[in-house]
């Protein structure tokens, strides 16, 4: 890449040509069904335990073997006042860096349980996200959530993830591990949310310290709101951290489309970054396009763009996926893949290759 200007330019003509005939939990699913985040996540910005629609979803329309004919899907409602859920991912991955010697394990990447106890059946209720698996036990989310008119309105308390973006199951993936909001980095705090026919917008003000202690007065403010159609869907997202130890500011542009078998998804973020040694602006895109072949097979390619720092040429990264989703039946689905990594000439890890198999069990 030759300079600021071609990655300006770059950024802008994939939002400006990409979106138009492109675009948690995989928010694919939620652009194939033409659904809103909350109507398949207890969470009303993605992500977590599913609903009673959302687990029927998973087990009729993607497994790829149909239920029992009279048999009723686990809905995980346990009764009005209780559900249950749960995830446990593990496998095998293979890492060659060039000129390195190649790594391989095989291990359990996360193993989560989820509890909704509602209070107040349709009005308040109360979400634990608890993470048992590896190693410790690590609490994700826990929260009070208010959902008065109907769930048009909502009011959460206490610890979540924050709304930016697309909620894409994998946070190594650039777009998540660069803003620093993912699946491993909740924070204490409240959000109050909007969803009002086909808009869906969720305002938080949170400590800003990734689920730790917060050490001053300063706030993070994060906003993300999206319009949903049935075939197509467009959002922004916009988040300002004001910490002690520097300014960060980030604007994202998100959106997905359907094209026949073909869900697609884009974002693009903008990240500032101002500190005692100056201002860094940053740059990280993501174009992924998933083809469900047949029920219960999903194939998936995505390109990742990451530029670190505009004033220095020559460190861009560049990040190619190509997996293959298969989910027998109910409760489980594999995925075999592979990555190839395009950086920076003498970082052998920024040019790698990996090659993972994972199987996924939920319910």
């Amino acid at each position: 890449m030759a300079g600021s200007n071609r990655r300006r330019l770059y950024l802008l003509g994939l939002l400006v040509f990409g979106a138009p005939f492109v675009g948690q939990a995989e928010p694919y699913l939620a652009v194939a069904s033409g659904q809103k985040c909350v109507t398949c996540h207890v969470n009303p910005s993605g992500g977590g335990l599913r609903t009673a629609f959302g687990t029927a979803y998973a087990q009729t329309q993607i497994a790829a073997r149909s239920l029992a004919e009279g048999t009723a899907p686990w809905t995980g409602q346990v009764n009005d006042w209780l559900s249950l859920g749960g995830d446990l991912r593990g496998g095998y991955d293979a890492v060659d860096p060039p000129g390195s010697a190649e790594s391989s394990d095989f291990g359990v990447s996360r193993g989560t349980v989820y509890l909704q106890l509602r209070a107040v059946p349709g009005l308040l209720s109360f979400y634990i996200d608890q993470q048992v698996a590896p190693n410790r036990s690590l609490n994700r989310e826990a929260f009070a959530l208010l959902t008065p008119a109907g769930g048009r309105y909502t009011l959460k308390v206490g610890k979540f993830f924050l709304p930016h973006g697309l909620r894409l199951q994998d946070d190594t993936a650039f777009v998540r591990q660069v803003t620093g909001i993912n699946f491993d980095t909740p924070d204490n705090g409240v959000e109050v949310g909007l969803e009002l026919g086909k808009w869906s917008t969720q305002l938080a003000v949170s400590n800003g310290t990734a689920g730790g202690a917060d050490i001053d007065t300063s706030k993070q403010v994060s906003m993300s709101t999206s319009f949903v159609r049935p075939r197509w869907r467009v959002g922004a997202s916009y988040n300002h951290n004001n910490a002690d130890l520097g300014d960060r500011e980030m604007q994202s542009l998100f959106a997905g489309l359907q094209t026949g078998p073909v869900s697609w998804l884009a974002e693009a973020d903008f990240i500032t970054d101002e500190t005692s040694m100056g201002q860094r602006d940053i740059y990280v895109s993501l174009l992924e396009g998933n083809w469900q072949l047949r029920k219960g097979h999903n194939l998936k390619l995505s390109y990742e763009f990451l530029d670190p720092n505009d004033d220095i040429d020559e460190d861009e990264q560049e990040r190619y996926s190509l997996i293959w989703e298969y989910s027998p039946m109910q409760f489980l689905q594999s995925r075999l893949g592979f990555r190839a990594y395009n950086g920076i000439p003498d970082d052998a890890a920024s040019n790698r290759n990996e090659v993972f198999a994972e199987l996924h069990v939920f319910f």
